[in-house]
Protein backbone atom coordinates (compact mmCIF):
# COMPACT_ATOMS: atom_id res chain seq x y z
CA UNK A 1 0.00 0.00 0.00
CA UNK A 2 1.12 3.41 -1.01
CA UNK A 3 2.35 5.34 2.13
CA UNK A 4 -0.21 7.22 4.00
CA UNK A 5 -2.50 6.77 0.97
CA UNK A 6 -6.35 8.46 1.10
CA UNK A 7 -8.78 6.17 -0.28
CA UNK A 8 -11.48 8.34 -0.22
CA UNK A 9 -30.15 -10.92 0.53
CA UNK A 10 -26.23 -11.21 -1.57
CA UNK A 11 -25.69 -14.70 -2.94
CA UNK A 12 -22.19 -13.53 -2.22
CA UNK A 13 -19.91 -16.58 -2.81
CA UNK A 14 -19.99 -19.21 -0.06
CA UNK A 15 -19.36 -17.55 3.20
CA UNK A 16 -16.53 -18.82 5.16
CA UNK A 17 -17.03 -19.67 8.67
CA UNK A 18 -16.89 -16.41 10.71
CA UNK A 19 -13.22 -15.23 11.19
CA UNK A 20 -14.18 -12.98 13.82
CA UNK A 21 -16.12 -13.08 17.23
CA UNK A 22 -17.90 -10.35 17.78
CA UNK A 23 -15.88 -9.14 20.88
CA UNK A 24 -13.05 -9.05 18.40
CA UNK A 25 -14.18 -6.55 15.67
CA UNK A 26 -15.15 -4.09 18.57
CA UNK A 27 -11.78 -4.61 19.75
CA UNK A 28 -10.15 -4.04 16.17
CA UNK A 29 -12.24 -0.63 15.79
CA UNK A 30 -10.51 1.88 18.19
CA UNK A 31 -12.88 4.63 18.20
CA UNK A 32 -11.71 8.36 19.11
CA UNK A 33 -13.36 11.76 20.10
CA UNK A 34 -10.31 13.66 20.55
CA UNK A 35 -10.43 17.64 20.33
CA UNK A 36 -7.16 18.55 18.42
CA UNK A 37 -8.63 16.61 15.20
CA UNK A 38 -11.93 17.83 15.60
CA UNK A 39 -10.93 21.52 15.80
CA UNK A 40 -8.20 20.69 12.94
CA UNK A 41 -11.08 19.55 10.82
CA UNK A 42 -13.91 22.03 11.65
CA UNK A 43 -11.46 24.93 10.98
CA UNK A 44 -10.42 22.80 7.75
CA UNK A 45 -14.16 23.16 6.58
CA UNK A 46 -15.15 26.81 7.67
CA UNK A 47 -11.90 27.85 5.88
CA UNK A 48 -13.13 25.77 2.74
CA UNK A 49 -16.62 27.76 2.88
CA UNK A 50 -14.93 31.17 3.88
CA UNK A 51 -13.29 30.29 0.24
CA UNK A 52 -16.55 29.47 -1.40
CA UNK A 53 -14.86 26.14 -2.22
CA UNK A 54 -17.66 23.73 -4.82
CA UNK A 55 -18.24 21.44 -2.24
CA UNK A 56 -19.13 24.02 0.49
CA UNK A 57 -23.09 22.91 0.07
CA UNK A 58 -22.32 19.39 0.36
CA UNK A 59 -24.54 17.46 3.04
CA UNK A 60 -21.71 16.65 5.03
CA UNK A 61 -20.00 20.20 5.87
CA UNK A 62 -22.88 22.53 4.61
CA UNK A 63 -24.26 22.93 8.15
CA UNK A 64 -20.34 23.49 9.91
CA UNK A 65 -21.14 27.37 9.15
CA UNK A 66 -24.17 27.63 11.23
CA UNK A 67 -22.64 25.69 13.85
CA UNK A 68 -22.00 28.61 15.66
CA UNK A 69 -24.53 28.77 18.58
CA UNK A 70 -22.84 30.96 21.56
CA UNK A 71 -20.15 32.66 19.00
CA UNK A 72 -21.67 36.54 19.09
CA UNK A 73 -21.59 36.25 23.07
CA UNK A 74 -17.61 35.54 23.24
CA UNK A 75 -15.54 38.00 24.47
CA UNK A 76 -14.01 40.16 21.27
CA UNK A 77 -10.56 39.08 21.80
CA UNK A 78 -11.92 35.10 21.47
CA UNK A 79 -13.79 36.28 18.39
CA UNK A 80 -10.89 37.44 16.69
CA UNK A 81 -8.29 35.18 17.46
CA UNK A 82 -11.53 32.36 15.99
CA UNK A 83 -11.30 34.25 12.74
CA UNK A 84 -7.88 34.99 12.56
CA UNK A 85 -6.82 30.54 12.91
CA UNK A 86 -9.84 30.44 9.91
CA UNK A 87 -7.74 32.44 8.13
CA UNK A 88 -4.84 31.01 8.19
CA UNK A 89 -6.52 27.65 7.54
CA UNK A 90 -7.72 29.57 4.66
CA UNK A 91 -4.52 30.07 3.40
CA UNK A 92 -2.64 26.98 4.10
CA UNK A 93 -5.09 24.18 4.45
CA UNK A 94 -8.08 25.20 2.32
CA UNK A 95 -6.64 24.98 -1.16
CA UNK A 96 -5.31 21.13 -0.79
CA UNK A 97 -7.39 17.93 -0.12
CA UNK A 98 -7.25 16.97 3.53
CA UNK A 99 -6.99 13.33 2.63
CA UNK A 100 -3.63 13.98 -0.01
CA UNK A 101 -0.35 15.42 0.89
CA UNK A 102 0.91 17.14 3.81
CA UNK A 103 -2.59 17.24 5.14
CA UNK A 104 -2.41 14.10 5.77
CA UNK A 105 0.33 13.72 8.29
CA UNK A 106 -1.46 16.75 10.09
CA UNK A 107 -4.15 14.37 10.80
CA UNK A 108 -1.90 12.04 11.99
CA UNK A 109 -0.09 14.57 14.04
CA UNK A 110 -3.23 15.50 15.88
CA UNK A 111 -4.69 11.97 16.02
CA UNK A 112 -1.82 11.00 18.22
CA UNK A 113 -2.07 13.76 20.91
CA UNK A 114 -3.77 12.81 24.03
CA UNK A 115 -6.59 15.69 25.38
CA UNK A 116 -5.89 18.98 25.15
CA UNK A 117 -1.92 18.45 25.16
CA UNK A 118 -0.20 21.15 24.14
CA UNK A 119 0.00 21.65 20.23
CA UNK A 120 3.35 23.86 20.50
CA UNK A 121 4.70 20.25 21.15
CA UNK A 122 4.01 18.80 18.36
CA UNK A 123 7.02 19.89 15.36
CA UNK A 124 4.79 16.97 12.46
CA UNK A 125 2.73 20.30 11.85
CA UNK A 126 3.46 22.88 9.05
CA UNK A 127 4.15 26.21 11.54
CA UNK A 128 1.52 28.33 10.64
CA UNK A 129 -0.87 25.74 11.31
CA UNK A 130 0.63 24.96 14.16
CA UNK A 131 0.16 28.18 15.35
CA UNK A 132 -3.59 28.03 14.12
CA UNK A 133 -4.99 25.70 15.93
CA UNK A 134 -2.96 26.77 18.76
CA UNK A 135 -4.76 30.11 18.76
CA UNK A 136 -8.10 28.45 18.37
CA UNK A 137 -7.40 25.66 20.98
CA UNK A 138 -8.72 27.57 24.03
CA UNK A 139 -11.67 29.18 21.69
CA UNK A 140 -12.85 26.11 20.62
CA UNK A 141 -12.30 24.02 24.10
CA UNK A 142 -14.59 26.91 26.02
CA UNK A 143 -17.30 26.72 22.48
CA UNK A 144 -17.57 23.71 20.63
CA UNK A 145 -15.57 20.94 22.17
CA UNK A 146 -18.39 19.99 24.73
CA UNK A 147 -21.12 19.46 22.15
CA UNK A 148 -18.86 18.21 19.66
CA UNK A 149 -17.80 15.60 21.99
CA UNK A 150 -20.81 14.51 22.80
CA UNK A 151 -22.33 14.14 19.42
CA UNK A 152 -19.27 11.91 18.22
CA UNK A 153 -19.80 9.75 21.80
CA UNK A 154 -23.44 9.73 20.86
CA UNK A 155 -22.42 7.94 17.21
CA UNK A 156 -20.29 6.16 18.68
CA UNK A 157 -22.73 4.20 20.78
CA UNK A 158 -25.13 3.81 18.31
CA UNK A 159 -22.74 2.38 16.19
CA UNK A 160 -20.85 -0.31 18.46
CA UNK A 161 -23.90 -2.62 18.48
CA UNK A 162 -24.38 -2.92 14.84
CA UNK A 163 -21.16 -3.63 14.81
CA UNK A 164 -21.37 -6.31 17.22
CA UNK A 165 -24.54 -7.84 15.53
CA UNK A 166 -23.71 -7.17 11.67
CA UNK A 167 -19.78 -6.62 11.50
CA UNK A 168 -18.89 -9.90 11.40
CA UNK A 169 -20.68 -11.60 8.17
CA UNK A 170 -20.43 -8.17 6.38
CA UNK A 171 -16.62 -8.58 6.92
CA UNK A 172 -16.26 -11.94 5.47
CA UNK A 173 -18.32 -11.18 2.14
CA UNK A 174 -16.34 -8.06 1.77
CA UNK A 175 -12.82 -9.91 2.13
CA UNK A 176 -14.35 -12.90 -0.11
CA UNK A 177 -15.68 -10.16 -2.77
CA UNK A 178 -12.59 -8.05 -2.71
CA UNK A 179 -10.23 -11.44 -2.37
CA UNK A 180 -8.09 -9.73 -0.13
CA UNK A 181 -7.77 -10.59 3.51
CA UNK A 182 -9.37 -8.36 6.32
CA UNK A 183 -6.82 -5.83 7.88
CA UNK A 184 -4.58 -6.74 10.63
CA UNK A 185 -4.13 -5.12 13.86
CA UNK A 186 -5.79 -2.07 14.99
CA UNK A 187 -8.26 0.02 12.68
CA UNK A 188 -8.69 3.86 14.66
CA UNK A 189 -11.65 5.63 13.42
CA UNK A 190 -11.24 8.76 14.12
CA UNK A 191 -14.97 10.71 14.76
CA UNK A 192 -14.84 14.24 14.46
CA UNK A 193 -18.08 16.68 14.12
CA UNK A 194 -17.05 17.46 10.42
CA UNK A 195 -14.37 15.66 8.45
CA UNK A 196 -14.33 16.98 4.62
CA UNK A 197 -17.45 17.35 2.07
CA UNK A 198 -17.32 13.64 1.87
CA UNK A 199 -18.08 13.05 5.19
CA UNK A 200 -15.26 10.61 6.05
CA UNK A 201 -11.92 9.34 4.18
CA UNK A 202 -9.50 6.85 5.49
CA UNK A 203 -5.61 6.54 5.28
CA UNK A 204 -3.55 3.79 5.39
CA UNK A 205 -0.25 4.02 6.70
CA UNK A 206 -0.83 2.79 9.31
CA UNK A 207 -4.84 2.86 8.71
CA UNK A 208 -6.71 5.70 10.04
CA UNK A 209 -10.56 6.28 9.11
CA UNK A 210 -11.74 9.75 9.96
CA UNK A 211 -15.78 9.75 9.87
CA UNK A 212 -18.01 12.40 10.86
CA UNK A 213 -20.59 12.26 13.61
CA UNK A 214 -22.48 15.02 11.91
CA UNK A 215 -22.86 14.13 8.98
CA UNK A 216 -27.04 13.34 8.46
CA UNK A 217 -26.42 10.61 5.86
CA UNK A 218 -24.30 8.54 8.83
CA UNK A 219 -27.59 8.20 10.63
CA UNK A 220 -28.29 4.35 11.42
CA UNK A 221 -27.27 1.59 9.00
CA UNK A 222 -26.00 4.24 6.84
CA UNK A 223 -23.50 4.76 9.15
CA UNK A 224 -23.08 1.42 9.31
CA UNK A 225 -22.08 0.92 5.84
CA UNK A 226 -20.07 3.97 5.81
CA UNK A 227 -17.98 2.21 8.05
CA UNK A 228 -17.22 -0.87 6.50
CA UNK A 229 -16.98 1.54 2.95
CA UNK A 230 -13.89 2.83 4.12
CA UNK A 231 -12.43 -0.35 5.68
CA UNK A 232 -12.87 -1.01 2.17
CA UNK A 233 -10.93 0.82 1.25
CA UNK A 234 -7.93 -0.87 2.56
CA UNK A 235 -8.54 -4.17 1.13
CA UNK A 236 -9.13 -2.57 -2.65
CA UNK A 237 -5.42 -3.59 -3.73
CA UNK A 238 -6.22 -6.82 -5.76
CA UNK A 239 -9.26 -4.85 -7.65
CA UNK A 240 -7.27 -1.94 -8.35
CA UNK A 241 -4.56 -4.65 -9.90
CA UNK A 242 -6.58 -6.28 -11.80
CA UNK A 243 -8.13 -3.39 -12.87
CA UNK A 244 -4.64 -1.53 -14.15
CA UNK A 245 -3.59 -4.95 -15.82
CA UNK A 246 -6.97 -5.30 -18.28
CA UNK A 247 -6.67 -1.56 -18.89
CA UNK A 248 -3.00 -1.66 -19.84
CA UNK A 249 -3.84 -4.39 -21.91
CA UNK A 250 -6.45 -2.60 -24.14
CA UNK A 251 -4.35 0.77 -23.95
CA UNK A 252 -6.62 2.55 -21.71
CA UNK A 253 -6.10 5.06 -18.78
CA UNK A 254 -8.64 4.44 -16.04
CA UNK A 255 -10.49 6.73 -13.57
CA UNK A 256 -9.96 5.87 -9.78
CA UNK A 257 -13.71 6.34 -9.61
CA UNK A 258 -13.64 2.90 -11.82
CA UNK A 259 -12.53 1.29 -8.45
CA UNK A 260 -14.63 3.23 -6.14
CA UNK A 261 -17.50 2.77 -8.13
CA UNK A 262 -16.79 -1.44 -7.11
CA UNK A 263 -16.28 -0.47 -3.43
CA UNK A 264 -19.82 1.44 -3.51
CA UNK A 265 -21.83 -1.01 -5.51
CA UNK A 266 -19.99 -4.06 -3.59
CA UNK A 267 -20.32 -2.37 0.32
CA UNK A 268 -24.64 -1.40 -0.32
CA UNK A 269 -25.29 -5.17 -1.76
CA UNK A 270 -22.88 -7.11 1.44
CA UNK A 271 -24.55 -4.23 3.89
CA UNK A 272 -28.53 -4.93 2.38
CA UNK A 273 -27.99 -8.12 2.38
CA UNK A 274 -27.36 -8.43 5.79
CA UNK A 275 -29.00 -5.56 7.74
CA UNK A 276 -32.44 -6.00 7.01
CA UNK A 277 -34.52 -3.06 5.09
CA UNK A 278 -31.05 -1.52 4.32
CA UNK A 279 -30.88 0.68 1.12
CA UNK A 280 -27.51 0.88 0.11
CA UNK A 281 -25.77 4.11 0.31
CA UNK A 282 -25.33 5.12 -3.53
CA UNK A 283 -28.77 4.06 -3.87
CA UNK A 284 -30.24 5.74 -0.85
CA UNK A 285 -28.03 9.32 -1.39
CA UNK A 286 -28.02 9.16 -5.18
CA UNK A 287 -24.29 8.83 -5.68
CA UNK A 288 -25.05 6.73 -9.15
CA UNK A 289 -26.28 10.12 -10.34
CA UNK A 290 -22.83 12.66 -9.60
CA UNK A 291 -21.12 10.80 -12.71
CA UNK A 292 -21.36 7.11 -12.09
CA UNK A 293 -24.10 6.33 -13.76
CA UNK A 294 -22.44 4.65 -16.42
CA UNK A 295 -20.36 2.90 -13.83
CA UNK A 296 -23.42 1.98 -12.19
CA UNK A 297 -24.45 -0.04 -15.15
CA UNK A 298 -21.43 -1.92 -16.06
CA UNK A 299 -21.49 -2.83 -12.03
CA UNK A 300 -25.43 -4.62 -12.85
CA UNK A 301 -24.29 -6.32 -15.83
CA UNK A 302 -21.08 -7.57 -14.92
CA UNK A 303 -19.98 -7.31 -11.04
CA UNK A 304 -22.98 -8.27 -10.02
CA UNK A 305 -22.85 -11.81 -11.45
CA UNK A 306 -19.54 -12.31 -10.07
CA UNK A 307 -21.00 -11.61 -6.24
CA UNK A 308 -23.48 -13.95 -7.90
CA UNK A 309 -21.21 -16.98 -8.19
CA UNK A 310 -21.65 -16.63 -12.16
CA UNK A 311 -18.24 -15.37 -13.26
CA UNK A 312 -14.44 -15.18 -11.75
CA UNK A 313 -13.70 -12.06 -10.91
CA UNK A 314 -10.85 -12.07 -13.28
CA UNK A 315 -13.61 -12.27 -16.08
CA UNK A 316 -15.66 -9.61 -14.52
CA UNK A 317 -13.31 -6.67 -14.50
CA UNK A 318 -11.95 -7.62 -18.50
CA UNK A 319 -15.56 -6.84 -19.08
CA UNK A 320 -15.75 -3.72 -17.17
CA UNK A 321 -12.93 -2.46 -18.65
CA UNK A 322 -14.08 -2.94 -22.06
CA UNK A 323 -17.21 -1.30 -21.55
CA UNK A 324 -15.23 2.32 -20.56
Amino acid sequence: MTTRRAFLALPILAARPHLWAQTDLLEQYRFESSPWPNLHHFLYVLARERKRAPDRTRVAVREAPLDNKGFDALPSEDRQAWDAAISIYGKDAAPLEIGYGKLVDVNYAVADLNGWTPISQVHDIPESLRGALEQAGPVYRKLWWPRHDEANRAWIEQLRPQVAQYGPRMATQLSDAFRHSWPIGPLRVEVVAYANWAGAYTTGDPPLITMSSLNIEHRGADGLEQLFHETSHLMMDTIDASLQSHARALGKDLSRDVSHAILFYTAGKVVSGIVPGHVPYADHYAVWQRGFGHYHELALQYWQPYLDGKIDMDDAIDRIVRGL
